[in-house]
């Protein structure tokens, strides 16, 4: 179960007290200048007093992700989150970390990883938690201006043919977003100074932009200019202090591109040649304006938000400084007051996106916030649709419900199934649903737009799977006959076993050959496997507005009522009962949603079974 920390939604950087070097680490530094001046730099950048952590996960001992905990987690809606600087995912701390790699962002590949110099490895400098899917397209392409068409846009980094001019001959680059340009620029000057002489080289996509001379590296002069400009557009904020400061306390070094950011003019910029000096240069804070906070929506990620709407709507934004500017539709950003009207809504599925950033002047600089996402959706109320509704996990003893609507979902993350097949044969992550209030995660309210409410028909001694969307539409059965591939077919699906284990995880098994269902930690995604990955539980439907079902009496038709009985509809003499498709349907059993009652004198009345 997820901790609540009391607090409003700041960031952990802001609630802690930034500190400064202690008196005399950077001595050695001043009226130094030129290659005197860079190995004054590596000599105070490693320490002796180093400490190198180990990498990964210790249960026992303090390693990376324990360091995380310190230096990459931040307050969303009340609670931790891990700082993702490669995606917008969110993923709490407290329901693991499985979905995130640790990701270097110096490729370590470029020196030969951990076999290379172990320290690089692990230092927790140019390590940062990321989400699977962006590290995998990140890979170790080097960092740069993506051109247009990019391959790869999560809405934070882009990977892509590099713009001219930036890329250094690599037929790919890895751009971050604008407001971590500066963090990755500072960095890189950390890595490619206190690590200038390891085992650098020229066959992994690094010697794009660096070279190697007598065993030392140096960037080359279009990567040196686009990181300085980066540093500049980008200048320190509380988050990244605060990371350096903690950074300290685990490894007793610091980054002093972080200290001191006008030092790497003094190495490669427009100072360099001349006399570094302490007095005056040290960094000051210098902090974006805050994200605007969509009004009236759920949030579904870090700064990205859905919400449907009928009719007319206005969606409003919370800016507590700068000025707000809205792009709608892909359209042109433009300033607003705080809000925009959104196109009228009346066909049902239509969606619209709004991005928004507050953006203001800063000691001279010109800054905007992270853009923030809202997808605003137009939902017919005649329409079911399952995404806000009330959702409780199986347990063990409990029995399949033939008749009932489930979710399947990550045991470990919670993250729901999604409901469209990709194309390389499995169910995707459709993201992280949101809990009842004092829940813990055993009752679910809403749900993503893109998650799969899943049936159980009975097959034998086992049930075949139908994925349907949030509205009831079927996208087809499962379909396997071999682990790690999966298709979905209209009309038949493979049968399966269904066990509810002790643990509420769930084991939905469809043999010795094809495996069974279960959830990808490194890539996530949904597939039947036949060796551990993560386990699933599911969730099973109990109706809207807290999932009451009770007996009710809905018209009069000459004193004999329309009565709704649970899943029955019970009409008088001469009424007839239709779905929304317009087919006509017997009045027992009937599956959540809207139906007609047409009375004998030919009026129809709504009926809603919940």
């Amino acid at each position: 179960m997820r901790k609540f920390i009391s607090g409003i939604g700041m960031t952990l950087g802001a609630l802690a007290l930034m500190a400064e070097a202690p008196a005399g680490y950077y001595a050695e530094l001043e009226g130094k200048s030129g290659d005197e001046l860079k190995a004054a730099v590596k000599k105070t950048a490693m320490p002796e007093s180093f400490v190198s952590i180990g990498y990964g996960d210790g249960n026992t001992s303090f390693k990376t992700w324990q360091a995380f905990e310190l230096t990459d987690v931040r307050m969303i809606q009340g609670e931790e989150a891990w700082w993702d600087m490669y995606s917008n995912k969110l993923v709490y701390v407290d329901n693991g970390h499985n979905s995130l790699n640790i990701e270097h962002s110096v490729a370590n590949s470029w020196w030969g990883g951990q076999s290379g110099s172990e320290k690089a490895y692990q230092d927790l400098f140019h390590l940062n938690p990321s989400n699977s899917d962006a590290n995998n397209a990140k890979s170790n392409n080097p960092i740069g201006v993506v051109g247009a068409n990019p391959a790869y846009d999560n809405g934070m980094i882009l990977v892509g043919a590099p713009a001219v001019g930036y890329g250094g001959g690599a037929s790919k680059v890895f751009e971050p977003a604008d407001e971590y340009k500066g963090d990755f620029a500072r960095t890189y000057f950390y890595i490619m100074t206190a690590y200038d002489d390891i085992p650098w080289r020229e066959d992994k996509g690094g010697e794009a932009l660096y070279t190697i001379s007598g065993g030392r590296i140096d960037l080359q002069p279009w990567a040196a200019s686009m990181l300085l400009k980066w540093a500049e557009e980008d200048p320190v904020d509380t988050k990244e202090m605060n990371r350096n400061e903690e950074i300290f306390k685990c490894q007793k070094n610091r980054n002093p591109f972080i200290d001191y950011p006008v030092l790497a003019d003094y190495i490669w910029g427009d100072k360099k040649g001349n006399a570094f000096t302490l007095s005056g240069t040290g960094a000051t804070a210098v902090n974006r304006p805050a994200d605007p906070v969509a009004e009236d929506v759920r949030l579904t990620d870090v700064n990205t938000y859905a919400a449907s709407y009928w009719g007319e709507r206005d969606l409003r934004f919370n800016v507590s400084e700068g000025e707000l500017w809205i792009s709608l539709d892909g359209g042109k950003y433009q300033r607003y007051g705080d809000r925009i009207s959104l196109p009228n809504a009346n066909s049902n599925g239509v969606r619209h996106t709004v991005k928004a950033y507050a953006q203001k002047d800063v000691e001279g600089k010109t800054l905007r916030s992270s853009i923030v996402t809202v997808t605003m959706t137009a939902k017919d109320p005649d329409v079911i649709d399952y995404s806000e509704a009330l959702w409780t996990q199986v347990a063990a003893g409990d029995k399949i419900d033939g008749e009932g609507y489930y979710l399947i979902a990550a045991s470990d993350n919670r993250h729901v199934m999604g409901c469209t097949f990709q194309s390389k044969g499995f169910m995707p992550d459709s993201g992280f649903p949101t809990f009842r209030d004092d829940s813990g995660d055993s009752e679910i309210t809403v749900i993503p737009e893109g998650a799969a409410v899943v049936k159980f028909y009975e097959a034998g001694s086992g049930y075949t799977l139908e994925v349907l969307d949030i509205h009831g539409a079927s996208k087809g059965y499962w379909n396997t006959t071999a682990a790690r591939k999966m298709r979905l077919n209209a009309s038949q699906g493979t049968s399966a076993s269904v066990d509810i284990q002790g643990d509420g995880t769930v084991k939905i098994d469809f043999g010795s050959t094809p495996g069974w269902i279960q959830y990808n930690k490194t890539s996530p995604r949904f597939l039947n496997y036949s060796s551990n990955q993560g386990g699933v539980t599911l969730y099973k439907f109990k109706g809207f507005d807290g999932g009451s079902s009770a007996v009710g009496e809905v018209e009069v038709e000459n004193g004999t009522p329309i009565v709704i009985d649970g899943r029955d509809i019970i009409v008088p003499e001469g009424g007839v009962i239709y779905d929304m498709g317009g087919r006509r349907v017997y009045g027992r059993g009937l599956h959540p949603g809207i139906y007609v009652v047409v009375k004998s004198n030919g009026e129809a009345v709504k009926v809603y079974i919940r």
